[in-house]
């Protein structure tokens, strides 16, 4: 029997994104990434594991800073007192030059350090011998697939891994079925964020990252705990994240000035969580017009996160939106087909539609249910949604997707 643990995606001098509504409070986040490495490490040690794979990126950039450096190594080194070996490769991100590192890495650490892919043999203190194949990246992208390099299986188990996308032509691209040629027993994926099941039989999977940098990573699985036995392999997800990201909504229905506004946002932190939130505020109609402004909007996250941090409560607001109220009734228009055409033909107009904004954004009802200002929000983000995906699929080889980092 074989049991480890599969750890990819780590990005350990990652900061955390969107913050920019928090100020001082980003400075609280800094040592989280090291948190979680410990928090990875503890696990292997308590299930006393027979090694670690950590499936490239475990550095967000392929110069870590010296103190990134240290704290990684010391997490290393005690694996190296309970005998766990860990077996390394590196990605598209901490793409490996041997010059940028300050230390030795530790005996128990076991480098995959060439493009060519390579396999380490290794033994359970039990006896039971083992092979792991894999490759790292020394710039970043690699625009072939790796899988041909790979040997057919060999000794008692066989375990390949693999930092790419088989979407991604700059990431090492692979087709799942010719992995399943080769007769491992494990493929070790790492390079996309979510954890993904690409096969059963055999295992082909992506853990997930750890830890969530960004409010599209949600969901963070965590880390794998395999166990692998002649003809048969199991695993589970265990969580080590430190901080998650959440979604709160909270209705302001009836509040009818800031002071209770206020006074009904703090009634909502009764229990202390490791969280970043988004906080959406609904149903403000009773609000003053203009109530909440954007300098005012920062001043109340910061004077909220404030109170949280001397309650001792681990949460920190990062955004505050407002939901304007929206039209439910929806008018059918009955009119042939070229009509309607025709309609929306003449709306296409930017002048006609500019037109159209300014008499709608000026009418009494219109006025209470949508302000300039949200529209103007609005048609931001959606700009800078067509923007980044511009930027993603027809720009630069730099993957911008946190899913395929």
């Amino acid at each position: 029997m074989l049991r480890f643990i599969h750890c990819a995606d780590l990005h350990l001098d990652r900061s955390f994104e969107g913050l920019y509504l928090m100020n001082e409070s980003v400075d609280e986040l800094l040592e989280i990434n090291e948190k979680v490495l410990e928090s990875i490490v503890s696990v292997a040690i308590q299930e006393a594991v027979d090694f670690v794979l950590l499936v490239g990126d475990t550095f967000h950039q392929n110069r870590p800073s010296l103190k990134t450096q240290h704290q990684f190594f010391t997490q290393m080194s005690r694996l190296e007192v309970a005998h766990i070996p860990v077996y390394l490769s590196f990605g598209n991100h901490d793409y490996y030059e041997e010059a940028r590192y300050w230390f030795d890495f530790p005996k128990n650490v076991h480098l995959f350090t060439e493009e060519t892919v390579q396999t380490i043999t290794g033994e359970t203190k039990q006896g039971v011998s083992y092979c792991i194949s894999g490759f790292s990246y020394q710039k970043p992208w690699l625009d072939e697939s790796k899988v041909a390099q790979f040997p057919r299986r060999q000794g008692t188990y066989h375990i390949g891994m693999y930092h790419g996308d088989p979407q991604g032509e700059h990431y090492a691209p692979f087709v799942v079925q010719e992995m399943k040629q080769k007769g491992y027993d494990y493929w070790a994926l790492g390079h996309i964020h979510v954890a993904t099941e690409l096969s059963t039989q055999p295992p082909i999977i992506y853990p997930g990252t750890p830890q969530g940098h960004t409010q599209k990573e949600k969901e963070t699985p965590g880390i794998l705990l395999v166990t692998l036995t002649q003809g048969e392999a199991t695993w589970e997800a265990i969580p080590v994240h430190q901080l998650s990201w959440q979604e709160i909504t909270l209705s302001l229905a009836g509040v009818s000035n800031q002071r209770m506004a206020l006074e009904k946002i703090q009634r909502l932190f009764t229990v202390s969580q490791k969280a970043l939130i988004r906080l959406v505020l609904s149903e403000t109609a009773d609000l003053p017009k203009n109530w909440l402004n954007a300098k005012e909007k920062k001043e109340l996250i910061a004077y909220l996160n404030h109170e949280l941090q001397l309650q001792g409560f681990a949460q920190r607001i990062y955004q505050m939106e407002e939901i304007q109220v929206v039209f439910e009734q929806q008018v059918q228009l009955n009119a042939s087909p070229a009509l309607k055409r025709a309609l929306f033909q003449q709306y296409q107009d930017a002048d006609v539609f500019r037109e159209v904004m300014a008499e709608l954004l000026q009418h009494p009802i219109a006025s209470k249910v949508m302000k300039m200002e949200a529209f103007q929000q609005g048609v931001f983000e959606v700009a800078s949604k067509e923007i980044e995906q511009e930027y993603v699929w027809k720009g630069s080889d730099n993957e911008t997707d946190s899913s395929r980092d």
